[in-house]
């Protein structure tokens, strides 16, 4: 038995501690939990692998190790027995005081064994760590999300989500870690996500299958340390990638509000990234995920059994790197006439998204320009233009057209659609306040009525003596080029159960605030004197 050993300035001392400082036994799983009850009494809790252990009336004692100058009733090589009532050590001080510990076994059973279905994923990414969720250069999404970034092939990231995991324990080691055999199907289809990431504007590709094939496919092994609390795949070919398993919110940044809730429970892993500033790239996905990348979180539900047709290894398909600029699945032109009845029902702002300026690419969410708008505070609190976030669109199809009713959302409030130069005393611009109703209002609050041509979706919303004209866009992605500056352009990208009505924009040509060149590439040059492309995204409910 070993003893803490004290201080030189303590000899002669006579000590009066009796506790137990820690304790491991053979098959043990993870550290004991030692706990003091009171003078007299204590609770060591342990659990062990009891499958593994031949004899539970003779289960080895590796190591006991007790408080300086105390004595144990039990030794390290010794044994202690299992099959009746819970087990005593008696711990007794130099001053002769005792405390006894209960000690209290749990069978120890493997709760990663079993069979998973991945049903999700989350990728967050990006430069300027915590900092960077202010300045525009981190992001969080599912990759779904972000389709403009992957394959359309059906090789994308949603190829893994109807692939299972077969878990199976086969082992404890010394240290007490499990370890056992993973098998990751590609489900009926056989496909897995191929890990390739674009950015087809700027023609650029690359592979990423070291940020996120990280879960081997097909036969693999793994191993749990319940010290850390981490699972370790070794794919075949001994690459190994490291996670732990995480439940409920994941708060990714607590300071501005980034947060992620699991259905069941995740597989997290923790990337190291290339963090290189790349000023023309800082605020692209293409860079924030393809290279920037820190942490991907697989979404896994247990199952009972997988379905004999899903236990298909599957493959990533016939990975091609295309030239730069080309489309790496062109498919064919679709047909464009639209079955306008799939459009009707009830929808809720996703996001509202401004394309603007003459040196400016892009469209940008405009609540992340909170320094915009009126009522701002600073960068971290919603201003008048988050009411428009809630607000909700009923549709009704009528022939080639029918009603739209926007109502106002839970808050009852419309934004004032006010452009508000707040940071004056920084950026000089001048105490800048313009009223821009003109564009970001021009779907009409409560009722109106539309008319809409199927073939090229271009609308036409009418309230009274009130009429704007937009274009209707399903599910997709559309490039939009700069009317000032052809070498300029925005990608719009509507997520599956979204449809947008994108606006084309009017320059103001008020009197009151003349255009100044120190305008050029700010915010107020993109909302006031060059905005573009207004798209208001709603999500089906």
């Amino acid at each position: 038995m070993l003893s803490c050993q004290p201080q030189d300035g303590m000899k002669g001392y006579v000590f009066h501690d009796r506790n137990i400082v820690s304790i491991e036994f053979e098959h043990q799983v993870g550290e004991a939990v030692i706990t003091t009850v009171d003078d007299a009494t204590g609770l060591v809790e342990v659990k062990l692998a009891v499958d593994y252990i031949d004899n539970l009336a003779a289960v080895g004692i590796k190591s006991i190790v007790a408080a300086y100058g105390s004595t144990a009733t039990v030794q390290s090589g010794q044994t202690m027995d299992f099959t009746g009532d819970a087990p005593t050590v008696s711990v007794t001080s130099q001053a002769g005081e005792t405390r006894t510990y209960t000690i209290e076994m749990t069978p120890f059973v493997e709760d990663f064994e079993g069979n998973y279905s991945i049903t999700g994923s989350m990728l967050i990414g990006g430069n300027g760590a915590d900092d960077g969720w202010g300045w525009g250069t981190m992001a969080m999404a599912a990759p779904e999300d972000k389709p403009w970034c992957w394959d359309t092939n059906g090789y994308g990231p949603t190829a893994n989500y109807d692939n299972y995991l077969e878990i199976v324990c086969t082992g404890i080691n010394e240290d007490g870690s499990t370890y056992g055999t993973c098998v990751h199907y590609g489900g009926v289809d056989g496909k897995h996500w191929n890990c390739i990431i674009y950015k087809l504007d700027a023609g650029l590709v690359t592979d990423v299958h070291k940020y996120y094939r990280l879960i081997p496919i097909g036969e693999s092994t793994w191993t749990r340390n319940y010290t850390d609390n981490t699972i370790t795949f070794t794919s075949a070919d001994g690459l190994q990638t490291v996670c732990s398993i995480f439940e409920g919110t994941v708060v990714v940044s607590a300071s501005h509000s980034k947060s992620f809730d699991i259905p069941d429970q995740a597989l997290g892993f923790a990337i190291k990234g290339d963090y290189t500033w790349n000023q023309e790239l800082i605020y692209t996905d293409y860079l924030k995920f393809g290279f920037a990348a820190r942490y991907c979180f697989f979404m896994v539900s247990k199952v009972d059994e997988i379905p004999a047709a899903s236990k298909v290894i599957g493959d990533e398909g016939e990975i091609n790197i295309p030239e730069p600029g080309t489309d790496p699945d062109p498919g064919t032109d679709p047909d464009p006439e639209v079955d306008l009845s799939d459009y009707a029902g009830d929808y809720k702002v996703k996001t509202l998204g401004l394309f603007g300026g003459v040196d400016q690419n892009g469209f940008v969410n405009v609540k992340e320009k909170p320094w915009d708008w009126t009522g701002y505070t600073d960068n971290y609190h919603a201003t008048n233009a988050d009411k428009e976030y809630d607000n909700t669109l009923t549709i009704t199809i009528e022939g080639a057209g029918g009603k739209l009713n926007y109502g106002a959302g839970a808050d009852g409030e419309f934004w004032d659609y006010v452009y508000t130069n707040n940071l004056n005393s920084t950026n000089g611009l001048g105490d800048v306040t313009i009223d821009m109703s003109f564009n970001f209002g021009l779907l009409p609050h409560g009722e109106s009525s539309f008319t809409i041509d199927p073939a090229t979706m271009a609308i036409t919303i009418t309230a009274g003596d009130d009429k704007a004209e937009g274009k209707v866009y399903g599910p997709g992605s559309e490039t939009f080029v700069s009317p000032d500056n052809a070498a300029n352009s925005a990608t719009l990208t509507v997520p599956s159960g979204c449809l947008a009505i994108v606006f084309k924009l009017t320059k103001y040509s008020g009197t009151d605030f003349p255009y100044q060149e120190k305008f050029y590439t700010k915010d107020i040059d993109r909302i006031v004197y060059h905005p573009y492309y207004y798209a208001m995204i709603f999500e089906k409910q």
